[in-house]
């Protein structure tokens, strides 16, 4: 699990069917989100050996929702 804040690379790794460069696993949904820390936007990478649902409201992640998923 992983969480960027960036929607450069977020594109990115749309760009590359959930590859970032010089990355072996590959994202297979991206769940944007506001975080509790600061309100700001940030985004979850989930792997493909990872919990689909792992980026679900709770008190640190606000108003979720997927905006990617991997359809190879």
């Amino acid at each position: 699990m992983a969480t960027i804040n960036s929607p450069f690379i977020v594109d990115e790794i749309i760009d590359g069917k959930g590859m970032y460069p010089g990355d072996h696993i590959r994202v297979v949904k991206i769940v944007e989100y506001n975080n509790d820390f600061n309100g700001e936007t940030a985004y979850g990478l989930i792997y493909e050996h990872e919990d689909l649902d792992r980026y679900r409201e709770s008190q640190f992640i606000h108003n979720p929702r997927t905006i990617w998923e991997y359809k190879g």
